[in-house]
């Protein structure tokens, strides 16, 4: 069977009719929560996306219950969620839906699973067609029992205990505002205080409240909860007051209108407002006409979200022109557009800037770009908003921003210039009046708190004191389940890291690593060496030796030097990653360079050299190639790391760097001169894996680096095993030889403590000192989400007397939550061991002493 041509729009027909849109919204990770009996609608969740599925006619359609905007057939579902979140065109939606049916896999995609089988169509064959007709009616019989059964026979306020609970007076409900606005709802001996949502139909909603308890009727929301004027019915509104909810309205009444008694109209949207509720406000506002609109939203991300909104999409009254024989409201121009969104940790705001050429657009990008980087400048924790264009065409510019919900203020920020600089853009005709939108933030979370508080007689000042101790008792809660789920994941991790060292420790896997060991020897050094003499070795002669001889060699383990392409192989850093919102747009401060404790070794003199990493993402959004080459460095200890440090360019690729440090004096420095020579050379040669990856130094530090290098030696093991040797030693006792020192990394994570308070990372670095390590001082990050990084350089002898103290200490650390402990495995071994002998000579020791 030919494949329908592209643009065949009876293929899009054919896909509306015949695929399942819950089964295919399963595959891409929805779940069903609930459904009906008879399988005609179907309730769909996804992280914190709720999608209702029902049957229109001979198909499905959807409708996501937190965005109207987000509706319609498998067409829409597959092209809003398709490309990684970033929407796909008419052609691949084509292209999917095809795959989907025939079989085929799915394109590769966040969160997809590949399609094994093709969908069953037998179920939705036999799901209820029925007439759109009698469909609506039935709809309309079932929203008016509803409401009935909610209402009851008799609509009157007769219970109003739970109003007067929330701080409500009778002087407020006796209001003409409120009369026929608040009803109690009673089933069997349960009452309710009811507020019922009205569109231009009549009754749409019936909310109820109580005691620990909140209800919506199950039904479209699209209606509003709207009060009378508070001089009576039918008097000229000179104002409006917008807000999350009827209980807050009459608390905003309570606390404002005496204040400033103009005549009020009250709308409240039950929670998040919907594209209906904000198409109905604005027609309220078309018949009313106030002079000014007052949106009196909860002091959070939430409410100054929905505030960001109100901006973009309401305006003074529209008025009436003829089209087509008919009447409709004119719509003023809209030069600059936008929209909030949020999800649990992130909100963003899409930006759309219509214009008349690219270069026009490119300067009022340039402009958003400045305000913004002006708002970073100012933020105490650093750079938090972070600027992507989306998409750019001589008409129109696209620009997201993003920043943590705790600082959903700025984007707020960003709005209100967005406002001003789109009415300087309209003509003078369609400009509104200055102030039409005015923002009322209570002092508390929301206007019913700031209400109790006035009822306990605070004041102002208290009243904000205490607001912000609830918040942050709120953020400290949040912390906590945050730092839970990260410890959660590094306990994960910890198991993942064990399993491997369980696999490396196999027979196998140590008859493999001899098996290194011998082909390092030969083909570095050209001849086997003997167990039985080990002795020193020239490493390299000159530059080119350095390329030819030692192009496979990088990475050193204690039993000798593994063969990078193999360990590649087996380890290969990722290509790129799917990156977080937090990932891309975090900017950590560099560390301080590892220098204190290692400066100080008496086998390391001279003077430190550094060499800037640059790694790039091969690919857009994604991120962690620098991180697996850092670890790949760092991972043997004899190379020391910066921070990462990163940007993201317009096109989203990652760019990142580190820097390194070394001494041309360590014995290593052979293989140090390997690496970076090595590493640039098959990037210039193109090798894949070194793609986007280069090593910058100056001039002088690449010739003395190559001179310490060929006059170096580098002596791998060939002598007995590390275990034979450990055996020898507990059998000879600790022997007579000088001990070394050692440098160990600790990195504590842990929630943010009070300024002045000794956190988690200071408990540990006491701890350490009083076992008798060294440590430095505690170098310490904070993220945009409280989230405390530390990090504390140790170092101790092998040979001192409480090493055994020093390594118990440096193990309860490593076993503490929120810590971890670096340090190449061969030394973590060795002071294992040597705390071992030296508690057996202790113990001995003791029991000569009693039996004396």
């Amino acid at each position: 069977m030919n494949a329908p041509r592209e643009n065949d729009p009876s293929e899009l027909d054919r896909f509306k009719r015949d695929i399942d849109l819950v089964d295919y919204a399963q595959r891409q990770g929805y779940t069903i929560k609930k459904e009906s009996r008879r399988g005609d609608w179907h309730h769909l969740v996804k992280d914190d996306e709720h999608v209702i599925v029902t049957r229109k006619g001979d198909h499905q359609v959807y409708l996501n219950t937190g965005d109207d905007r987000d509706a319609g057939s498998i067409i829409d579902f597959a092209k809003t969620r398709g490309g990684d979140g970033h929407g796909l065109n008419l052609g691949q939606v084509r292209q999917q839906l095809r795959e989907y049916l025939d079989g085929a896999p799915a394109p590769a995609r966040q969160y997809a699973t590949q399609y094994a089988t093709p969908p069953d169509t037998s179920r939705l064959s036999s799901l209820p067609a029925g007439d759109p007709e009698q469909a609506r009616q039935a709809e309309e019989e079932r929203r008016t029992r509803l409401i009935s059964e909610v209402l009851g026979v008799k609509k009157e306020l007769t219970d109003r205990s739970y109003l007067h609970g929330r701080g409500i007076t009778d002087e407020t409900l006796d209001n003409p505002a409120f009369q026929g606005r608040i009803f109690t709802a009673q089933q069997n001996e349960h009452k309710n205080t009811a507020f019922p949502l009205y569109n231009e139909h009549g009754l749409a909603s019936v909310e109820q409240k109580n005691e620990h308890y909140k209800s919506l009727l199950p039904l479209p929301k699209n209606g509003i909860w709207v009060s009378h004027p508070t001089e009576g019915k039918d008097t000229p509104v000179e104002r409006v007051v917008v807000s999350e909810s009827a209980i807050d309205s009459l608390s905003h009444f309570q606390l404002k209108h005496a204040q400033d008694p103009k005549n009020t109209l009250y709308i409240a949207t039950s929670g998040t407002p919907t594209e209906a509720q904000v198409a109905l406000i604005q027609r309220v506002i078309d018949k009313q006409q106030p002079r000014e609109v007052v949106l009196a939203n909860d002091r959070d991300a939430g409410g100054r979200q929905f505030n960001i909104n109100y901006l973009n999409e309401l305006q003074p009254a529209r008025p009436m022109v003829p089209v087509a024989e008919q009447e409709a409201y004119r719509e003023a121009s809209r030069p600059v557009e936008w929209h909030a969104t949020s999800d649990k940790y992130h909100t963003s705001l899409k930006v759309t800037f219509h214009h008349d050429s690219a270069e026009q657009g490119g300067g009022q990008v340039q402009q958003l770009r400045e305000r913004v980087e002006h708002i970073n400048q100012t933020q105490q924790d650093g750079p938090s908003l972070a600027v992507e264009v989306q998409r750019s065409t001589e008409q129109a510019t696209i620009v997201r921003l993003t920043v943590a919900r705790a600082d959903t203020a700025q984007l707020e920020v960003v709005a209100q210039e967005l406002y001003r600089q789109r009415e300087q853009l309209r003509t003078a005709v369609e400009r509104q009046q200055e102030s039409f939108l005015r923002v009322d933030y209570p002092l508390a979370k929301d206007f019913n708190k700031e209400l109790e508080y006035t009822n306990q007689g605070l004041s102002a000042e208290q009243i904000r004191a205490a607001a912000q101790r609830e918040e942050q008792q709120r953020e400290s809660e949040r912390q906590q389940r945050l730092a839970e789920a990260q410890r959660q994941e590094r306990e994960q991790r910890a198991l993942e890291r064990q399993a491997q060292r369980e696999r490396e420790n196999t027979p196998e896997a140590q008859q493999e690593r001899e098996r290194d060991d011998k082909r390092f020897s030969q083909a570095v050094f050209g001849a086997a060496v003997t167990e039985a003499e080990p002795r020193p070795t020239r490493s390299y002669r000159s530059e080119q030796e350095a390329q030819e001889q030692t192009a496979q060699f990088t990475h050193l383990k204690e039993a000798g030097v593994v063969l990078l392409k193999d360990w590649m192989n087996d380890n290969p850093p990722p290509t790129g990653r799917r990156a977080s919102e937090e990932e891309l747009t975090a900017a950590p401060a560099p560390r301080a360079p590892a220098v204190a404790v290692v400066a100080q070794a008496p086998d390391h003199p001279g003077v430190d050299k550094v060499a800037t990493w640059r790694v790039d993402e091969l690919a857009p959004h994604t991120t962690g190639r620098a991180e697996a080459w850092q670890a790949v460095l760092e991972s043997d200890g004899y190379i020391r790391t910066s921070a990462i440090r990163s940007t993201v360019d317009e096109q989203g690729i990652r760019r990142a760097e580190f820097d390194m440090y070394y001494r041309n004096e360590q014995p290593e420095i052979a293989l140090i001169h390997a690496i970076v020579t090595n590493t640039n050379a098959r990037a210039a040669a193109g090798n894949e894996k070194y793609v986007g990856v280069s090593v910058t130094e100056s001039e002088q530090d690449r010739v003395e680096r190559q001179q310490a290098a060929a006059g170096a030696t580098l002596q791998p093991r060939t002598g007995p095993t590390r275990e034979q040797a450990a055996g020898e030693a507990a059998q000879t006792g600790s022997g007579d030889g000088a001990g070394v020192e050692r440098q160990v990394l600790v990195r504590v994570d842990e929630v943010a403590p009070p300024d002045g308070a000794r956190g988690q990372a200071e408990a540990v670095k006491e701890a350490l000192v009083a076992s008798g390590a060294k440590a430095s001082e505690v170098q310490s990050t904070t993220d945009g989400q409280g989230m405390r990084h530390s990090e504390i350089k140790v170092s101790y002898r092998t040979d001192q007397p409480d090493a055994a103290q020093v390594s118990r200490a440096l193990d309860a650390v490593a076993a503490q939550p929120g810590s971890e402990v670096v340090e190449h495995a061969s030394h973590r071994v060795e002071r294992q061991e040597t705390a071992r002998r030296q508690q057996s000579l202790e113990a001995g020791s003791n029991r000569a002493e009693l039996t004396r």
